[in-house]
């Protein structure tokens, strides 16, 4: 379902840049990637929060950023020949949550904790989805 990027505040940002090196001596099976992915777009919507509390716009706006670019990474991952129905529902559900990152992006905006939290739990679940598939040979049929 998915084709064949890890994050926190500050050396995050160093980390995805080493295994960015990485990746391209030494590329990552598909669903590793996949798995960093999800656990470094989780690792930046736990920190929005309190980055909304302290409004610092921002951080707050690149956590959004990173997000969001992993958010579309992930949906240009998606096999749509061999996921079907079940692609065009996950690429449709990556969208909504971008669209709700870039409304919690948004100064002025009141829903911005409530956004976050949704994707966060949206995310999570997808994520314990990909983690109790059966075997990789599986998640690597979802992948291009």
């Amino acid at each position: 379902l998915f084709r064949s990027i890890m994050i926190r505040p500050r050396h995050t940002l160093e980390l995805y840049s080493q295994r960015e090196k990485d990746f391209q001596t030494q590329p990552l099976p598909s669903n590793e990637l996949v798995k960093m992915l999800f656990d470094t777009a989780l690792e930046s919507l736990l920190i929005l929060p309190v980055l909304v509390e302290r409004q610092d716009q921002v951080n707050k706006v690149r956590e959004i950023n990173r997000v969001m670019c992993i958010i579309y990474d992930l949906r240009e991952m998606i096999d749509f020949e061999r996921g079907g129905e079940f692609a065009l529902s996950l690429s449709k559900l990556y969208s909504g949550m971008n669209q709700n990152l870039l409304e919690a992006s948004k100064a002025n905006s009141k829903n911005q904790l409530a956004n976050i939290q949704h994707v966060a739990n949206i995310l999570q679940q997808i994520k314990n989805t990909w983690d109790k598939a059966p075997d990789i040979s599986v998640k690597n049929q979802w992948l291009h």
